[in-house]
C-alpha cells in the first residue's frame, strides 16, 4: 500500500498517494482546472507531457510550475495559477550559482525510452562512458511506462521495461530523471548541450548526442476542445498507469489510432466508465486482406489489438469506426460532446472527459537546433522530419536520432534502431560491437513493414470539418481560426512566420507544438523545413534565475562575415524590363514605410526581399522607441554632439510620427510612450548620466536627472541601492511585429508589390534610368532605395560605392506574461540592458547583447554566455526576475555603421538612394517619409544632410 500524502489546493485539503504528481492527484479528487487562459477561461491538464502548459500551479509561492511534472510533496500549498501571476511576490524559481557547472561524457542520450534505454545500455557495456538524460521522473518513456505509485503492480509491458531499465543501469550508463534539455549548441568542436534539474541550470560537454525523444501527440482543434476535462489519449494513459489515476466520469475517446482502444481497454479494466471509442477510420472487418497482412506481419501484436476489442465487447462499449468528434460543450468543464458518424446523424453524448488522440509527429525540436537536415512529411498533419538512417545516422556526424523522434513507429522499432545505433558508434569508437546485430536489422525491417501495414489499416475515413470561427488554434495565446484566417485574407500572408508576427498564434509556452498544424492549414503547402518556425531557444520555459551570471560588459557591436544577400545573375529570356518608377531593395521596415509613402504619393513601387517581408530585424526586435541616448555605450562620452546625438531630433520626430499614424492601421500597434529610465549603480554612473542629459536637454529632450528617493516612484520594483537615475519622458515602446505587418498590409493595399524571395542581382544604368534584375526577372526604374539594412553595403558596391555597413547581430529574450512589474523603458548606465512590459504582461529583455551565427545554416543565433549576462543585468535591477520563466530567445541581423542613419542620395550615382539605420523601429516612419520626400524632389531638410552618404567619401562637386 502506498503511503497517504496531503496537501493544499486554493487552501482546502486534497490526499494524494507517494509517487503521484500534482495533476495526478487534483485530477483523482476532481480539481481539474489549473489556471486561467489569457481569454479568462479556465483550463485543465492536456498533453500529460509537460509541452502544452496548461497545468501550471501556483506550487509553495513558486509560479507557473508544472503539475504534470512536479511530484506530490507532502504539506505543499498549491494554487490555481492566475492568467498574470504577480512576480512581485512569486518566491524565486532557482537559487543561483557563481558558475554554471559543466560536465562530459562521450555520449549523451536525450530520452529514456525504448530507443534511448537500448542505445545507452549497449554504448556502457561497450566502455563507452554514456550520460541518459530524461525530462520524466521515472524512465521508460511513454511505452514503457512505470506505476510510481505501486511500483510492484506491472503489467507485462511495464515488467519488460523495468528488465530493460535495471540492464540499463547495470551497463554503467548514468541516469540523470527529472532532466530537461534546454538548449544546444556547438562550441570549440564539441556539443555543448544545456540541462535543467531541480531548478539548477548547467551544460554537459559531449562528442555525440542520441536523440531520442520519442512523439508528441497532435490533437486537432474543434469547438470545446480547450474546455477542462479535454486530455490526449497520451495523457489519459500516463495518468492511468503511471500514477493511478482513473479519468473521471463518463469517458470517451476519439480519434485515431491502436493507442486509442488500448486505452480504453485499460481504463474498462479499472472500472472507468468508458461510453464509447470513437475512431475516424474503418473498420477492420471491412478490409479483411489487409487486416490478414497485419496479422502475419506481427501475430503477437495483432492478437493484442484484438484482445483490446474483446474487452471493451464484452463491456459493452461500443466503438463508433468511420465517426468523429465535432463539438465538445459544456459551461466551465466538459459536459457533452458531438459525435458524427459516416451516414448517420450527428449525436449528443454527455460525457466529462474526452481523451483526444489524433495522431503523433516526432519530437524533432533538438536536432532542428542542431542543423539536421529535415523533410516535410504530410501524414498525420504536416511536419518536419528528421532526415536518418535506420541506424540513427543524420547529416550531422555527431548527431544520431533515434526511435520516433525521427518517426512514430513503435516501440519495437524503436529498440531495434537503439541497437543499430549503438553499434554504428561502437565502431567509431573502436569498441566492441554488440551481438544479434542482424537479428536488430531484421526486427527493423518486420516492424517497419507492420507499421506502414498498421497505419494503412487505420487511414482516417472520417474528418473534422474546418474549424468553426470562434475555434480556438493556438490554445496558449487564444488565437481562433476567425482570427487566423482574417489575417490571412487581408494581410496575403503566405507563411507561417509572417502569419505568427500577425497573431501570436505559436507565440506562447508551448512554442506552436500544438497549433503549428492548425495554421499551416491555411497557408500553401510546405515544400521544406523554411516554411515551418524555426525552434527557440529555450526549448521548455527556464527560469531567469536558474540561467543569470554576471559577464563582462564591453562598448560597440561584434561585427561578423554574413553570407552574400544577392542572389545568381541570370541572363533574361525576353530582354525587357517592366517599368516601375521605385525599386526599393529590402522589405523591412524602413524599406515598407518609403515604398507606402512613395505609393500614397501616386508612384509605382515594387520592393524586392530576400527573403519574407518584415522577417528579419525588423520583426525581430525588442521594440523600444529610443528618444535618449543609450548610456551604456558611452554616446555621450565625447566632446560635443556625437552623431547619436545628432540623431535624437530625428528619433522624437519619427516616435512623434508612429502615435500620429497609429490610428490609421487597422490594428493594434501597442505604441505607448511610457518614458524610459537609466539606472546607476556608481558614481561613475551618475558621472556619465549628468553628461548625458545635460547633451540631451541642450538638445531639447525632456531629460532630467532622478535622486534615488525618485526612481522607485517610477518603477516601484527596482532594487533598492541605486544612487539615482536619469529619466526622458519621451521614451517609448511599440509591438514590432504588429507594426512590421501593419505597414507591410497598408503598402500593398497602397499598391505596392512586395516580391518576397528574390533575391537582387544587379543594378545597372540604362540611360537615365536603372535595370534592376534578381534572377531572369528586371524592373527599369527612375530611382532606386537601398534599404537593405546590413545588406546596404553590398547593394552599394553594385553602383560602385562603398558604405561602411557591417552585420552585428543581436539577441532578444522575452519572459511568460506576468502581473505590471516593469512600468519604463528600463535600462542601466553601464551595462547593457533594455527592459520593458508588452501588453500582453511579457516582458522583453535586450540591449544590445550580441548574437553569433549558426554553424550549419549561418543564421543569427543566440549566445549562451550573452543569454547569462542580459538576463543577470535585467535581474539585478528587477529582482522579482527571479520568479519568472524564459519562453524564447531569438536573434536578428542589425547594423554597425558609425552611430547615425545613412540617409539621402549618392552625390555621384543620381537616383540611388540609401536608408539604411541600426534603430530601425524608432526611425522608420521618418526614415521612410524623408527618403520618399528626396525621391519625389520634395525635400527642403537641410538638417538631414548629416546623414547622406556623402559623409562616408565626400561630395565630388
Amino acid at each position: 500500500m502506498s503511503d497517504c500524502l496531503s496537501f493544499t489546493f486554493n487552501d482546502r485539503p486534497v490526499s494524494a498517494q507517494a509517487g503521484q504528481t500534482l495533476t495526478a492527484a487534483l485530477m483523482a479528487a476532481g480539481r481539474i482546472v489549473h489556471r486561467t487562459a489569457p481569454d479568462g477561461s479556465g483550463r485543465g491538464p492536456f498533453c500529460g507531457i509537460g509541452a502544452c502548459q496548461d497545468c501550471l500551479l501556483e506550487v509553495d509561492g513558486q509560479m507557473s510550475r508544472r503539475g504534470c511534472m512536479t511530484p506530490v510533496r507532502d504539506g505543499m500549498r498549491v494554487r490555481s495559477n492566475d492568467c498574470l501571476p504577480d512576480a512581485a511576490v512569486s518566491a524565486p524559481l532557482s537559487g543561483g550559482e557563481e558558475r554554471l557547472a559543466e560536465h562530459v561524457c562521450e555520449v549523451l542520450v536525450v530520452g529514456a525510452g525504448p530507443a534511448g534505454l537500448v542505445a545507452a545500455m549497449e554504448l556502457a557495456r561497450g566502455g563507452v562512458d554514456v550520460l541518459v538524460v530524461d525530462e520524466r521522473h521515472i524512465p521508460g518513456g511513454q511505452y514503457f511506462k512505470q506505476n510510481a505509485v505501486h511500483p510492484e503492480q506491472q503489467d507485462d509491458q511495464a515488467r519488460k521495461g523495468r528488465h530493460l531499465i535495471d540492464a540499463m543501469r547495470a551497463s554503467g550508463a548514468r541516469l540523470w530523471h527529472d532532466t530537461l534539455v534546454w538548449c544546444a549548441h556547438r562550441e570549440d568542436g564539441t556539443l555543448v548541450i544545456g540541462g535543467l534539474r531541480d531548478g539548477e541550470a548547467f551544460y554537459i560537454r559531449t562528442q555525440h548526442i542520441i536523440v531520442a525523444t520519442g512523439a508528441q501527440e497532435t490533437p486537432a482543434p474543434r469547438p470545446g476542445w480547450t474546455l477542462p476535462g479535454v486530455i490526449t489519449t497520451g495523457a489519459g494513459q500516463t495518468l492511468l498507469r503511471a500514477y493511478e489515476t482513473v479519468s473521471p466520469g463518463r469517458v470517451i475517446i476519439a480519434g485515431n489510432g491502436p493507442l486509442n482502444l488500448q486505452l480504453a481497454a485499460e481504463l474498462v479494466d479499472r472500472g472507468a466508465d468508458v461510453v464509447a471509442v470513437v475512431e475516424s477510420a474503418s473498420a477492420p472487418v471491412k478490409r479483411p486482406v489487409l487486416a490478414g497482412q497485419l496479422s502475419m506481419a506481427a501475430p503477437r501484436l495483432a492478437l493484442a489489438g484484438m484482445r483490446h476489442l474483446w474487452t471493451l465487447r464484452r463491456a459493452g462499449v461500443p466503438v463508433l469506426w468511420e465517426s468523429v468528434v465535432t463539438r465538445i460543450e459544456g459551461s466551465a468543464c466538459v459536459e457533452r460532446v458531438t459525435v458524427k458518424q459516416a451516414g448517420a446523424e450527428a449525436r449528443s453524448i454527455e460525457v466529462d472527459t474526452v481523451c483526444l488522440g489524433d495522431g503523433f509527429v516526432p519530437a524533432s525540436e533538438l536536432p532542428r537546433l542542431l542543423g539536421c537536415r529535415q523533410d516535410v512529411r504530410g501524414w498525420p498533419v504536416p511536419h518536419p522530419e528528421t532526415g536518418r538512417q535506420p541506424d540513427g545516422r543524420t547529416d550531422q556526424t555527431d548527431v544520431s536520432v533515434i526511435g520516433e523522434a525521427g518517426r512514430f513507429g513503435g516501440a519495437f522499432l524503436a529498440q531495434a534502431q537503439g541497437r543499430l545505433c549503438a553499434a554504428r558508434l561502437l565502431e567509431r569508437f573502436g569498441k566492441m560491437l554488440p551481438p544479434a546485430l542482424k537479428r536488430s536489422r531484421q526486427m527493423y525491417r518486420d516492424n517497419a513493414r507492420f507499421q506502414a501495414l498498421l497505419w494503412k489499416l487505420y487511414q482516417p475515413v472520417g474528418l473534422l470539418p474546418v474549424p468553426e470561427d470562434t475555434t480556438i488554434l493556438c490554445r496558449c495565446e487564444c488565437v481562433t481560426a476567425g482570427t487566423v484566417r482574417a489575417r490571412v485574407a487581408e494581410d496575403g500572408i503566405t507563411d507561417l512566420a509572417a502569419l505568427k508576427r500577425a497573431t501570436r498564434a505559436g507565440m506562447g509556452r508551448c512554442q506552436g507544438r500544438f497549433c503549428q498544424a492548425s495554421l499551416m492549414k491555411v497557408l500553401p503547402e510546405p515544400k521544406s523545413e523554411k516554411d515551418f518556425t524555426a525552434p527557440q531557444i529555450p526549448l521548455r520555459p527556464v527560469p531567469v534565475a536558474a540561467l543569470a551570471r554576471q559577464k563582462p560588459e564591453w562598448q560597440g557591436h561584434v561585427r561578423v562575415s554574413i553570407p552574400s544577400g544577392l542572389g545568381q545573375v541570370v541572363q533574361s529570356a525576353s530582354g525587357t524590363a517592366e517599368t516601375v518608377d521605385v525599386v526599393v531593395v529590402g522589405g523591412g521596415i524602413v524599406g515598407l514605410f518609403a515604398a507606402l509613402f512613395l505609393a500614397e504619393a501616386g508612384k509605382s513601387v515594387v520592393v524586392l526581399e530576400r527573403g519574407r517581408a518584415g522577417a528579419l530585424a525588423s520583426g525581430g526586435n525588442a521594440g523600444s522607441l529610443h528618444a535618449q541616448l543609450m548610456a551604456f555605450d558611452a554616446s555621450a562620452d565625447t566632446d560635443g554632439p556625437s552623431m547619436p546625438a545628432r540623431t535624437l531630433a530625428l528619433q522624437r520626430e519619427s516616435i512623434r510620427m508612429w502615435e500620429a499614424l497609429r490610428g490609421t492601421f487597422d490594428r493594434d500597434l501597442e505604441i505607448k510612450v511610457c518614458g524610459g529610465l537609466v539606472v546607476a549603480e556608481t558614481e561613475s554612473d551618475m558621472e556619465r548620466l549628468r553628461s548625458k542629459v545635460a547633451v540631451e536637454q541642450s538638445l531639447g529632450v525632456d531629460a532630467r536627472i532622478l535622486d534615488p528617493g525618485e526612481l522607485h516612484g517610477i518603477e516601484p520594483n527596482l532594487k533598492a541601492g541605486f544612487l539615482g537615475g536619469a529619466y526622458c519622458s519621451e521614451e517609448g515602446k511599440i509591438n514590432p511585429m504588429a507594426a512590421t505587418q501593419a505597414v507591410l498590409a497598408r503598402a500593398r493595399k497602397a499598391g505596392v508589390r512586395v516580391e518576397e524571395l528574390t533575391a537582387l542581382s544587379a543594378i545597372e544604368r540604362d540611360g537615365s534610368q536603372f535595370r534592376v534584375s534578381a534572377g531572369a526577372v528586371s524592373w527599369s526604374a527612375r530611382a532606386v532605395v537601398n534599404a537593405a539594412g546590413a545588406y546596404a553595403g553590398e547593394v552599394a558596391e553594385l553602383v560602385g560605392r562603398r558604405l561602411p555597413v557591417f552585420g552585428a547581430p543581436l539577441q532578444m529574450i522575452v519572459t511568460e506574461p506576468v502581473a505590471p512589474l516593469v512600468f519604463s523603458l528600463l535600462a542601466h548606465a553601464s551595462r547593457h540592458l533594455t527592459l520593458k512590459q508588452a501588453a500582453n504582461g511579457s516582458l522583453l529583455i535586450g540591449g544590445g547583447w550580441s548574437a553569433g551565427l549558426d554553424p550549419v545554416h549561418g543564421h543569427p543565433r543566440p549566445l549562451r554566455e550573452n543569454l547569462e549576462g542580459n538576463l543577470w543585468v535585467a535581474q539585478r535591477l528587477i529582482p522579482a526576475l527571479g520568479a519568472v520563466n524564459v519562453v524564447r530567445s531569438w536573434a536578428a541581423m542589425n547594423i554597425d555603421i558609425d552611430g547615425a542613419p545613412i540617409l539621402g542620395e549618392s552625390p555621384d550615382v543620381p537616383g540611388f538612394f540609401t536608408a539604411v539605420t541600426a534603430n530601425g523601429v524608432t526611425l522608420a516612419p521618418a526614415m521612410g517619409r524623408h527618403v520618399a520626400d528626396m525621391v519625389l524632389c520634395r525635400s527642403e531638410r537641410p538638417d538631414l544632410e548629416i546623414f547622406s552618404p556623402a559623409r562616408f567619401y565626400g561630395d565630388p562637386s
